[in-house]
């Protein structure tokens, strides 16, 4: 590639990321529940008890996760304070490094053009980027999982005993970080995939099975001595994290996300990969064409494919499913779709295939003319907000930059073309989170509940919160109140587990979301005790026994 064109998808690339990494940091979106701000609680509370080894949640150790991407958020609430852009910030950077690693791979496979296409599509994907807008630690399992097999596919091919030794201990770095970041459901993705582009490659030898195995066991001992720290603290926490939380989870529909279909990942990997997914059909089309060729004679395309089907395998074979556990495999499909990129730009394409790309492109740009108007609109319908002027001219502005993207196709600037679709992406992104997630996002935060109780002179003697579970209410409260909070004293409550009849307490608060009452179609007068306020997305109900003012009844003093 020619210096000038480096520099046009560099430029490209530095400003969507600012558009989708830097921007949303700015804005003043709530912490939204229930994993942001469950998360975000943890870390707060181990920082202020100076905690580095068992996560904690109101005083009770939470066994669900492992460390690592609480130690990111530590530091990071240490370094800012007790802030919005703290919690998000490294959940952003984590994102953004797992883009950066996949440019990285896909480089290294196929090329520098191949590189930087997969760095700015696997950066504006839809699940990938919206994923990373929250504290979630899927998303801090991308980057290890992109180097371990960068690792692996270098370690097989090093020139010399000491380089290959180098690549090997790379990769078992990176099984560490994964043991650390989600335990064996990353070292899973990675070793599935890998072996299975041994096999079909018949690449399958005693030694590389030894290395990958050497790789995922020196991981782990790198990984243990947190594990049995958190053993020696909570006892039993093995047994539950490894056999009940990842065998049992694997093997049984017993937990969280169970009893979901065989084929649940499919369409969440096909619309997670909009906008770019549909340009891997010409790829494909002309990889079916080869068939009878040789796997040998393109080894990194079956390397990419083995690592997104192998993994995919391994997921759907898992009776618990969640979105953002198939995270690891998005930068395969970005792969997949900047080589379609990559040999369009480079006419590669069979002449059936170029024609597909060129009518795809055009179909998608003529789509990007209408869709951000049409966010606003539809947006407007469901919330019932009207946008102010400044938003539409934001929307046209963006119609009018897909409108430039087709210019610069029939021009045939391949280059230009990648780097504005990815600028109109991050523009996308911008449009949507300055304004219709600004009023979405406070029907699923527990800011506005935080803030009515740290206006109270005390606590309340119970505070149930009803379809939904405490989170960021314990984030936001001020910290002298959190310190006064005792064990169980914000609690949660699903609706049909009230029974007939019941009424809260004197010093009681029932928190009912709208949406609780709106899913069971319950008018104010069907829920225990009497409507007192609305804050946010809660109603606040109050025993109706208790003929007190509001203040005596809800806030008595200890």
């Amino acid at each position: 590639m020619k210096p000038s064109e480096n520099t046009l998808l560099l430029s490209a690339g530095l400003v969507a990321a600012t558009l989708i990494f830097a921007y949303p940091l700015v804005l003043p979106t709530p912490l939204l529940e229930p994993d942001e701000g469950l998360h975000a609680t943890i870390s707060q509370e181990m920082v202020e008890h100076n905690e580095w080894i068992v996560p904690t949640f109101l005083g009770e150790p939470f066994l669900d996760k492992p460390i690592l991407f609480f130690w990111a958020q530590m530091i990071s609430l240490k370094a800012f304070g007790m802030t919005e852009f703290a919690v998000r910030l490294p959940g952003l950077l984590f994102g953004l490094l797992g883009t950066i690693t996949a440019g990285l791979l896909a480089g290294r496979l196929f090329g520098s053009r191949t590189g930087w296409y997969a760095w700015l599509i696997s950066m504006t994907m839809c699940i990938p980027l919206a994923v990373a807008q929250a504290a979630v630690h899927d998303v801090a399992l991308v980057p290890w999982t992109n180097l371990a097999l960068l690792c692996l596919w270098e370690t097989e091919r090093a020139a010399s005993r000491r380089r290959q030794l180098g690549w090997l201990a790379g990769a078992a770095c990176m099984f560490g970080l994964a043991f650390l970041t989600k335990a064996l459901i990353g070292v899973a993705v990675i070793g599935v995939g890998y072996a299975l582009f041994l096999i079909v490659s018949r690449q399958l030898s005693i030694g590389n099975c030894l290395r990958l195995a050497a790789a995922i066991v020196v991981g782990a001992l790198i990984a243990s001595p947190w594990f049995i720290a958190m053993e020696f603290r909570v006892t039993g926490y093995l047994h539950y994290y490894f056999i009940e939380r990842h065998v049992m989870g694997f093997a049984t529909a017993t937990h969280r996300h169970g009893n979901s279909p065989w084929w649940y990942y499919a369409p969440y990997m096909m619309a997670g990969a909009i906008p770019w997914i549909w340009y891997a059909v010409p790829l494909i089309q002309d990889e079916w064409h080869r068939r009878s060729e040789p796997l040998r004679a393109r080894p990194q395309l079956v390397f990419v494919l083995c690592w997104l089907f192998g993994g995919l395998l391994f997921l759907s074979l898992a009776k618990s499913k969640l979105v953002t556990y198939a995270l690891p495999l998005f930068p395969a499909i970005a792969i997949v779709c900047a080589e379609a990129w990559n040999r369009h730009a480079t006419r590669q394409l069979s002449e059936v295939s170029a024609r597909w790309f060129l009518n795809l492109i055009r179909f998608m740009t003529a789509l990007g003319v209408i869709v951000p108007l049409g966010i606003l609109i539809v947006c407007q319908m469901i919330i019932g907000n009207t946008w102010p002027a400044f938003a539409w001219l934001a929307a046209f502005t963006l119609s009018a930059g897909s409108g430039i993207t087709w210019w610069a196709i029939e021009r045939k600037r391949l280059n230009g073309s990648v780097g504005l679709i990815a600028v109109w992406v991050g523009g996308v992104v911008c449009l949507v989170m300055t304004w219709p997630l600004q009023n979405f996002a406070e029907n699923y935060s527990e800011r506005s509940l935080a803030r009515w109780v740290n206006e109270q002179e005390t606590l309340p003697e119970h505070l149930i919160l009803i379809g939904e579970k405490p989170g960021s209410v314990i984030f936001y409260l001020r910290k002298e109140v959190r310190q006064q909070l005792r064990r169980n004293q914000v609690t949660s409550m699903r609706i049909d587990e009230l029974q007939p009849g019941t009424q809260p307490g004197s010093g009681e608060i029932f928190a009912v979301t709208n949406k609780v009452l709106y899913e069971h179609r319950l008018p104010d007068q069907h829920v225990p005790g009497s409507f007192t306020q609305q804050v946010g997305q809660f109603r606040l109900y109050r025993d109706q026994e208790n003929a007190l003012s509001l203040s005596q009844i809800l806030w008595r003093s200890e």
